[in-house]
């Protein structure tokens, strides 16, 4: 299972997509996790051209208006969806992965800056 994650800082414009995509294809990833999107609200279109085609599937946590906020996006074809928990900070998605027949939960965490912050994570 290849995972890369990737601290953004802002999805931005042109230039982060065409990195993601390009990133994405050259590691072969099954799962592309972003933290600090900075992105409130996420389509299905604004998705599929980050990740370079449709076979993707994604969950969004827009955080604290934005900040804190992740972004968790599989490949269809490798990673079965069953179901997600979401809180602040983090998102946990649980599926099968096709490839080894395994039943899985993948993390994508990001803890905040501030002490009590991560103490509450």
């Amino acid at each position: 299972m290849i995972i890369v994650n990737l601290n953004i800082r802002g999805l931005g414009g042109g230039t982060k997509a065409r990195y993601m995509r390009q990133t994405i294809g050259r590691e072969g990833a099954d799962f592309f996790y972003v933290q600090e999107t900075k992105s409130k609200e996420l389509s299905d279109a604004r998705c599929f051209s980050l990740w370079g085609d449709n076979n993707v599937g994604w969950i969004h946590n827009k955080g604290d208006d934005g900040s804190g906020s992740l972004l968790s996006m599989w490949h269809k074809e490798v990673f079965d969806y069953e179901s997600h928990l979401m809180g602040t900070g983090f998102i946990i998605i649980y599926g099968q992965y096709i490839k080894t027949s395994s039943r899985c939960a993948v993390v994508n965490v990001y803890s905040p800056c501030s002490l009590n912050g991560k103490k509450t994570l």
